[in-house]
């Protein structure tokens, strides 16, 4: 595989029965998260989604546990999936008070410090200093029709009773309410479009000196656990609701492209029926400017891009290695 300076994933991926995000709950009825978006023949649809936001909190909760078993450093705030991150560790905030240097310093502290942090990023307010993620997740949103205007995502509403041990009396006596409440949750159903992207090259760069802070064998621990939590995403999406409805993921296809160069790995939504053969067509064009800079890896099952991404994560360099 070589030098991997970006990685892309564009993907579809059937999702049957979850409940992976919710707007709130109005009264007993939980609402599920609708968007409105523009399909490929240019006509306006709403459909159901899963924010980027709730995406990248899954990535992260695998992520934790794959730099602890890469002995990468955490805070301790990290560790336990704080979003505030080494930004919450008290021992950074006095260090942070005390020092007299410049924010460039500042922000080589906070990438030796903590593993997560550099890769997931953080606002550090009271320094107005920034750390940009090295992963970006777009909406995942459901592909509205088919061919033939059949919808290709849907969301019912189902009634459910908590179990109480204890039901209460007869009619007249006292009353099952407050014990044994009735309530309408959401399911969903569909096929759904996903891409991400990781700026591998990224990790261990401050971003103000633009210098590596973090050696070779550390950078490529962390880019590597980096892609093996993109797959235990794939695997998993632990978002909300497991507990009960856990998604069945019935299919998932899509494509892996990698780049070499600073040209940026091509993503092209899958909400279009021909994002594949654009990325290919993408990548032979920017293969033209920066010859055999982009590569790209399809796969037709889960099965297959799991061992796509392994794949990739076995054998990637990262830059200056």
């Amino acid at each position: 595989m070589g030098t991997v300076r970006s990685l892309s994933l564009s993907a579809r991926i059937t999702l049957d029965l979850h409940s992976l995000n919710n707007e709130g709950t109005e009264g007993n009825q939980q609402q599920t998260r609708m968007v409105h978006i523009i399909d490929q023949k240019g006509q306006r649809a709403v459909v159901n989604a899963v924010s980027g936001d709730m995406f990248k909190h899954i990535l992260v909760g695998h992520l934790v546990p794959l730099l602890e078993e890469a002995n990468q450093p955490l805070s301790e705030p990290a560790r336990r999936l704080d979003p505030d991150r080494i930004t919450a560790d008290a021992e950074f905030l006095q260090l942070a008070e005390n020092h007299d240097g410049s924010n460039a310093d500042l922000l080589t502290e906070v990438l030796t410090r903590c593993s997560l942090t550099d890769l997931a990023g953080a606002l550090f307010v009271d320094a107005a200093l920034p750390r940009k993620s090295c992963i970006e997740f777009g909406w995942v949103v459901g592909l509205p029709t088919d061919g033939n205007g059949a919808p290709l995502t849907t969301t019912e509403q189902y009634f459910h009773v908590k179990y109480a041990a204890e039901r209460g009396g007869a009619a007249g006596e006292e009353t099952t309410v407050g014990k044994q409440p009735i309530f309408h949750r959401p399911a969903s159903s569909g096929i759904y479009a996903l891409i991400c992207n990781l700026d591998l090259y990224r990790i261990g760069l401050n971003d103000i000196t633009q210098q590596y802070v973090i050696d070779a064998p550390g950078r490529q621990a962390r880019a590597r656990a980096l892609v093996h939590s993109l797959v235990a995403t794939l695997l998993k999406p632990a978002g909300a609701q497991r507990n009960t409805q856990n998604p069945h993921i019935v299919a998932c296809e899509g494509v892996v492209a990698v780049s070499s160069t600073s040209l940026p790995a091509p993503t092209v939504s899958p909400l279009h029926d021909n994002y594949r053969d654009q990325i290919e067509r993408a990548a032979a064009v920017l293969n033209g400017i920066k010859a055999n800079g982009i590569a790209v890896l399809s796969f037709d099952t889960l099965a297959d891009g799991v061992k796509v991404l392994a794949g990739v994560a076995a054998d990637l360099q990262v830059p200056g290695a």
